[in-house]
């Protein structure tokens, strides 16, 4: 049976969810994936006008981009339904518009943070800002946390994949022991994606300060066109992280931000990410 790298893509027909199907065809282009566009409905007495309007944006991309893109439409709340739908359907990555802060409706709030952080599959969360032409740069924030490790196998062969270059942005820490544990991530990681022939470059915050808006900062600064960040608290989200996470998915530069849980299914089955799949040196 064929390996099929499908993108689930969440749609009320916003211009921001049309930014999100722009990502979806890019990295399926990239990929040699497959599309499934999904809207939800709160009752079935609106399928059929959803149907109308979805059928029509999957048949033009299937024809435009020569992408498999297949709509579907299900009754249910979008919170609840979206991870059973790409667990259902086999996806890989999920691409989902947020409105910022203001659209707290769209994503977040509680409910769409939980959604997030609990999903066994990746999200990559988007604003309106144009689709680049290629994927150049990725920001890979990293701080004294062992877990930070997980995703550097994940960002590793993202990079491969999409042909972007990896910015290590490493967090200021003055107390002793922190800034030490810093270091050593930062030492790993270098060697790590040395090993394996990934383009990067080390950056390091210019002193304390807020990490989240440092991160956004930087981003913006060189124009990235992810910021990786891994789910450390899967399936228990905390109201600080929640918050952290929140900012940086919602920051103002529109920059995207991948969210990734470092399961180890996952890692297995996603040819995106699972190219490198050993940490040991």
């Amino acid at each position: 049976m064929k390996d099929v790298y499908k993108i689930l893509v969440p749609t009320d027909f916003t211009s921001v969810a049309k930014t999100a199907l722009n990502h979806a065809i890019k990295i399926a282009e990239i990929m040699n994936g497959e599309i499934v566009l999904l809207h939800v409905v709160e009752r079935d007495t609106k399928s059929e006008d959803a149907r109308v309007k979805l059928d029509p944006i999957a048949e033009s991309v299937s024809k435009d981009y020569n992408i498999p893109t297949v709509g579907k439409v299900v009754t249910g709340n979008i919170f609840e339904d979206i991870d059973k739908v790409a667990d259902y359907e086999g996806a890989r990555l999920i691409i989902m518009g947020t409105h910022g802060r203001k659209g707290i409706q769209h994503i977040t709030g509680s409910h769409a943070m939980k959604v997030i952080t609990s999903s066994t599959i990746p999200f990559l969360i988007v604003q309106d800002k144009i689709v680049p032409e290629a994927y150049q740069n990725i920001v890979f924030p990293i701080d004294f946390r062992a877990e930070t490790k997980q995703k550097i196998s994940l960002t590793a062969s993202m990079a491969s994949q999409l042909g972007a270059k990896v910015h290590i942005f490493a967090e200021y820490d003055d107390d002793k022991f922190d800034k030490q544990k810093i270091e050593n991530n930062v030492t790993y990681t270098k060697k790590f994606f040395s090993k394996n022939s990934i383009d990067y470059v080390v950056e390091k915050a210019d002193g304390k300060g807020d990490f989240v808006k440092q991160i956004i900062r930087y981003s913006a600064s060189i124009n990235a066109d992810f910021i990786t960040v891994l789910n450390l608290n899967y399936r228990s989200i905390t109201a600080f992280l929640k918050n952290l996470e929140e900012e940086l998915i919602t920051n103002e530069a529109q920059i995207p931000v991948l969210m990734v849980n470092p399961s180890s299914d996952f890692i297995n089955k996603s040819p995106l990410f699972g190219q490198y799949q050993t940490l040991s040196m």
